[in-house]
């Protein structure tokens, strides 16, 4: 296991380390999160067994760019805008609400920029990019010396239109430099020159945030690796999908900040393909959350704007993931109307469900399992993290039956019937809403706790078929290994109507990007034959904003570029199931995406013959489907040969997940090992 590639992935509960050898051999290896990330990193390292001089590759996806936003443990951040725009972090906000029914719902949290640090100095440039007035150097001296006093050395520069021009702005940074030398000042031209002032200025005062962060971070994981050995780079997986090395991640962290959720999209759609499903929804369900990715045609679905928390866009493109608060460790609850709800409120790795025995005393989605009969103890980490079943049936019955009128088992099955409907609520999201038919999909169902929901949660959308990867409960770490290196760049021109565009323009801005993504996978040591270079043009229709990227070929012709807007209108079409018709279709921007091709990792298939003896054993478990407790053969994964076939009610045990196996479900090892499950019968899909 020498000449290893290296793949992590920090999530709310567990961090797991994966390890490749160059024979494709695969070990893994799943510790407790602790507070501080890069010590996880470490700790798993250390549990492992492995030197720095082991490694050859080493890619890594976190959350504490995530959390750090969601938690608001961030620095005083300082914003300096064109005079008259101090109030667009809160006037100038989108209306919309996260849920446009709720009376009740509060407005997005203030920005992390207060009011008083938002100063303002004349400049104006045009949408067309002509400096109508220059900077005002005395003004902006003063706004750079105020800053300073007030000890504020994180600075974001929001002007208007910079995307246009971004000369005022560059000067703005010159002279807050000369006046507060220790400033981290950025600039929205510099960040995302895009058009849309109320994203570009929160992208970039979000990204400005987390610099200090993650430059702190990456630096100590960096030295702490290379001070174990490890003389290679420190990928990071971006928000997109891709990776980025630490140069690029500390420049533009935010672009990181969907980075662990993002490993997985990727993933399932590998597992997926491998199982021979082009159309995959990605189904990872952790201690913490439940995320859904899509992938379509082999393409998982992106989007260029996406927010962390709700009313504060971040303006780069991501996986297109939907999270709700549906875990292993989700509470169980009760609202005021008596109603039981699960999540999202989560108790963690510590204490943890009240089974763990370290102090939780809500009843969590865990402790229902372990009531059912799902989950035994010494099931978790191999036997390394001891559950008490006597702990979780008291929970249960205590917070949960009590209120119910019933026993603990009954209540136990509650709990996890309302955790489903949230996942299935959020499949729905991510598909019907979206125009998408959730039947013409198979099922990827990953992370811990994803094995244990995905048969059922699949019956509810009559979804036919489920796919669990043949390490679940590591998966997202696996799709640090299958990413490539990205480097996005974008530019927001506002053309008007596509037929009257400036094509020469146009390519003489794509040529020019293009160079520059090349210049960027250079440095990172891609070979030319590596490299791949994608460009796509963001239209919209005359008198609407949300735009769609449709992707182009170099050397853009008249007749080219009307076959665009044929493309986007059917795209549209598609999306929203109408079209506008004979109305206008405009260009706001284009867009290049480099790709640096990496030795990624890909299960080799396995052709051992069935035999007739897989270790297992047999055991009382409550299904629903039933109604009763049943006696079920409970199967250990690592003995289940390629070909194996069996029946539910089953059970699949490994170090790392469980998987259930419902009545009127049939599953079959395919041969790369994933468990293939068919829906069959009345509860299934046809």
């Amino acid at each position: 296991m020498d000449g290893l590639q290296i793949g992590v992935d920090i999530g709310g509960t567990f961090t797991d380390w994966v390890m490749v050898g160059r024979d494709g051999g695969v070990q893994v290896v799943k510790t407790p999160t602790t507070p501080v990330a890069f010590t996880g990193v470490f700790d798993a390292m250390d549990a492992a067994g492995v030197t720095g001089d082991r490694i050859r590759s080493f890619a890594h996806g976190t959350t504490l760019g995530t959390n750090a936003l969601i938690e608001r443990r961030l620095p005083r951040v300082g914003m300096i805008t064109t005079k008259g725009l101090t109030a667009v972090l809160t006037q100038a906000a989108r209306g919309a609400k996260e849920d446009i029914w709720d009376i009740y719902h509060e407005s997005p949290r203030p920005s992390i920029v207060k009011p008083r640090d938002r100063l303002e100095v004349t400049e104006r440039t045009l949408s067309s990019g002509e400096i109508r007035t220059r900077l005002a150097e005395d003004e902006a001296r003063k706004a750079a010396r105020i800053l300073a006093a007030r000890g504020i050395s994180t600075v974001a520069v929001c002007f208007l239109h910079s995307y246009a021009n971004g000369r005022n702005e560059a000067r703005m940074k010159e002279i807050i430099l000369e006046e507060h030398p220790d400033a981290l000042v950025r600039t929205s031209h510099e960040t995302i020159p895009r058009i849309l002032e109320y994203e570009r200025f929160t992208t970039t005062i979000l990204n400005a945030a987390l610099i200090p962060l993650m430059i702190d971070y990456l630096l100590a994981l960096e030295q702490g690796l290379h001070d174990r050995g490890y003389e290679g780079d420190v990928l990071i997986v971006q928000s997109a999908g891709g990776l980025m090395g630490v140069e690029g991640t500390t420049e533009v962290p935010v672009r990181t900040a969907n980075s662990g959720p993002s490993a997985g999209a990727i993933a399932a759609r590998e597992f997926g393909s491998m199982a021979g499903f082009p159309n995959v929804i990605g189904l990872d369900i952790g201690g913490t959350s439940t995320d859904v990715s899509v992938t379509l045609e082999g393409e998982v679905r992106t989007t260029q704007t996406w927010e962390v928390e709700w009313g504060h866009p971040i303006m780069f493109p991501a996986v297109d993931i939907i999270t709700v608060g549906a875990g292993g460790g989700s509470v169980a609850w009760f609202d005021p109307g008596g109603k039981l709800q699960s999540g999202p409120q989560s108790m963690g790795a510590v204490p943890g469900p009240a089974c763990y025995g370290k102090g939780g005393d809500q009843a969590t989605s865990t402790d229902a399992h372990v009531v059912l009969g799902n989950l035994r103890p010494g099931a978790m980490l191999g036997g390394a993290m001891e559950i008490s079943p006597q702990l979780a049936e008291q929970v249960i019955a205590d917070r949960i039956g009590r209120r119910l009128g019933s026993d603990a088992v009954t209540a136990a099955a509650a709990v996890i019937a309302v955790a489903e409907a949230n996942m299935a609520n959020a499949i729905r999201l991510a598909t019907l809403r979206r125009g998408l038919d959730p039947r013409d999909f198979a099922l990827v169902s990953f992370g811990g706790a994803g094995p244990f929901h995905g048969a059922r949660v699949a019956a509810e959308l009559r979804i036919p078929t489920v796919v669990v990867p043949p390490s679940p409960g590591l998966t997202s770490a696996l799709g640090c290994l299958m990413a490539d290196i990205r480097h996005d760049l974008g530019a927001s021109m506002f053309y008007g109507e596509a037929g009257s565009v400036d094509i020469d323009a146009m390519n003489a801005r794509f040529d020019e990007m293009d160079s520059r993504v090349r210049a960027a996978l250079d440095r990172e040591g891609i070979p030319s034959g590596r490299q791949s270079v994608e460009r796509s043009i963001d239209m919209c229709y005359a008198g609407q904003w949300r735009v769609f990227p449709i992707p182009v070929s170099s050397g853009i012709t008249a007749a080219t570029l009307a076959e665009s807007v044929d493309f986007f209108k059917k795209t549209y079409r598609q999306r929203f199931t109408f079209d506008l018709g004979p109305r206008e279709v405009e260009i706001h921007g284009i867009n290049v995406v480099g790709t640096g091709i990496t030795e990624k990792y890909r299960p080799r298939p396995v052709r051992d013959a069935p035999r007739d003896d897989p270790v297992h054993e047999r055991r009382p478990v409550y299904w629903r489907e039933e109604g009763k407790r049943v006696d079920t053969p409970v199967w250990r994964r690592s003995s289940l040969p390629v070909g194996f076939r069996t029946e539910g009610p089953a059970i699949v045990e490994q170090m790392d997940s469980t998987t259930l196996i419902p009545p009127g479900v049939s599953m079959q090892v395919d041969r790369y090992l994933n468990l293939i499950l068919d829906l069959i019968g009345d509860g299934g899909a046809s």
